[in-house]
């Protein structure tokens, strides 16, 4: 019934600072910072100078790095409460940037997918993002049915709150919706539902 084997999750980088690069938009949430510290701490003088960092206190890990971040000087820190305030940000600035402009991504999945496709907008190459996982491996995903997306979900199966039906997840994650796809669990039997597992994270 459940197709698996299909991994197509991302690879993730290291963050490490990239040559050549002119301006360092550094954009992270929650356990992301931790990434995102150590990276100021290998970058030169010059380079955090020009540097604006992005931090959101939004996690499901519950980690706060903002009072480490405030410790380095940048030439910007911007906090914000709420991933999508970042989101936000970061589109704007992006809208503003110019050649040698390099972004920095660190979070979790759903975080650094999102992130992504605010980067692909202005199509940034893949040699000017480096992306880091830093935490759980949760999945953000997609119902197929009603288009509903749900953050954080460890489940194989679990009722999707857009329209109610039993969904089973995926092993494909789609870069363009930044997210697993999940479909009816019982498309095929009626009323046979698969057992309920952990999900691979």
């Amino acid at each position: 019934m459940l197709i698996t084997g299909i991994k197509s999750r991302p690879v993730y980088d290291q963050l490490r600072p990239m040559a050549g690069g002119l301006r360092h938009v550094l954009a992270s949430q929650g356990s992301g910072g931790v990434a995102i510290l150590r990276l100021l701490s290998e970058m030169t003088e010059a380079q955090r100078q020009a540097t604006t960092v992005l931090y959101s206190t939004e996690s499901f890990s519950g980690q706060n790095h903002i009072g480490a971040l405030r410790d380095f000087a940048v030439d910007e820190l911007c906090q914000f409460d709420s991933n999508q305030a970042l989101l936000q940000a970061l589109n704007e600035l992006l809208s503003n940037a110019y050649m040698g402009t390099r972004l920095y991504l660190s979070g979790s999945e759903s975080f650094i997918g999102t992130a992504m496709q605010v980067a692909n907008a202005f199509d940034l190459n893949s040699d000017e993002v480096l992306r880091e996982n830093s935490g759980t491996l949760v999945r953000r995903v997609w119902c197929v049915h009603c288009d509903t997306y749900t953050e954080n979900v460890t489940q194989r199966l679990f009722k999707c709150p857009g329209c109610g039906v039993d969904l089973i997840v995926r092993d494909h994650y789609s870069r363009r919706l930044a997210a697993f796809q999940a479909v009816k669990a019982d498309g095929e039997v009626p009323g046979e539902l698969p057992q309920a597992e952990e999900l691979d994270t």
